[in-house]
């Protein structure tokens, strides 16, 4: 049978841009119509009809599982914004969709929330897995008729229909090769590794490390780590603790959204000689210490993307009997002063 993959494959296009013609929604250039209708005709693509009919009659209900909305900054107030974006427009298409907040910081929370996940009889899951080991064992109690999508991190080895985020690994080499052109070849750096641990935030801290262990630099760097529900003083002194023993200190990076607190000790101490600071997400303290050129540079991963695409996939998969690409990546967004108001959302509207 002809699929929709078939289409875009024949005609060099995404399968979203065939959906796009299909459906007859979305920009789609002149040329690439040609090209999906020319490759529809070749191929004598014709939709099932009888079975969309049934699909578009029934009701749809899908959970997302993810942390509460004001932690890391209100960093996933922004995936909710996507969310909620995506559900809006899928209203008439009788798509309902549910919350579940977890306190990232308790596994007891994530497990309650999975329990009452389970009882739903949910049509299709959307899920960040940022607790890497409960999550991995969600996955394994999750009945193989529900789909299930992971957004922010991925967990490799898992029945999951795709993944919508951003290469971990690949920013932080990004990250370490941005730091390398903020600073000296000797100067010293020090990455902050915030836990709870998790798989994404390791590999932005082994892709950093691998930037400088592939080249011939005499950087030293350290890597601390610092658990995110401790409260302000410990942050405070961990970053005293770097300045003090790192004599030629010239860089921090920061493997998650809470850069603005080592900005905010680093500004209160007025030192002599300009620390660079590097990390991650456009949240609106960190935009504020970036304007204030305390941050040099932030990563952005486009959160309320992913989650807008996280339920627009789980409606194309099981709406629309859509083949989904395993990987749906983000891109690195370099940000800086400079180029920030192209990038800033108002998460209050």
């Amino acid at each position: 049978m002809i699929t929709i993959k078939d289409i875009a494959k024949l005609s060099d296009v995404s399968i979203g841009t065939v959906d796009r013609v299909i459906h007859k929604r979305g920009f789609v250039s002149s040329d690439t119509k040609k090209k999906v209708e020319w490759a529809i005709k070749e191929l004598k693509y014709t939709p099932n009809i009888y079975a969309r009919q049934l699909k578009l009659s029934k009701k749809y209900k899908l959970g997302v599982l993810m942390p509460e909305l004001h932690q890391d900054a209100y960093y996933w107030q922004e995936a909710a914004i996507g969310i909620c974006k995506a559900g809006k427009e899928l209203e008439a298409h009788k798509i309902k969709i549910k919350f579940f907040h977890f306190d990232r910081y308790s596994e007891d929370s994530f497990y309650i929330k999975c329990s009452q996940v389970l009882k739903e009889n949910l049509d299709g899951l959307l899920i960040a897995p940022i607790l890497s080991n409960p999550s991995k064992e969600l996955t394994c109690r999750i009945p193989e008729k529900i789909p299930y999508i992971f957004f922010d991190s991925d967990l490799p080895h898992t029945k999951r229909l795709t993944f919508i985020g951003q290469d971990p690994y690949k920013s932080g080499m990004l990250a370490g090769r941005l730091m390398k052109m903020l600073i000296d070849d000797n100067g010293d750096i020090a990455v902050i590794r915030v836990l709870p641990e998790d798989y994404h935030i390791n590999l932005r801290t082994e892709g950093f490390q691998r930037y400088f262990a592939d080249h011939t630099y005499m950087n030293n760097i350290q890597v601390y780590n610092w658990h995110e529900n401790e409260d302000l003083s410990d942050i405070n002194a961990l970053i005293e603790e770097i300045v003090n023993i790192n004599s030629n200190l010239q860089g921090i990076f920061v493997t998650n959204a809470l850069t603005y607190l080592v900005a905010s000790y680093i500004k209160s101490k007025n030192l002599e000689k300009k620390i660079k600071i590097i990390g991650y997400d456009l949240v609106k303290e960190n935009v504020a210490y970036l304007k204030n050129s305390v941050i040099d540079i932030l990563i952005s991963q486009s959160p309320i993307t992913q989650g807008y695409q996280g339920i627009q996939l789980l409606y194309r998969k099981l709406v629309l009997n859509h083949d989904i690409d395993d990987r749906i990546m983000m891109p690195i967004d370099i940000v800086m002063k400079e180029n920030i108001e192209y990038f800033q959302i108002d998460i209050d509207k």
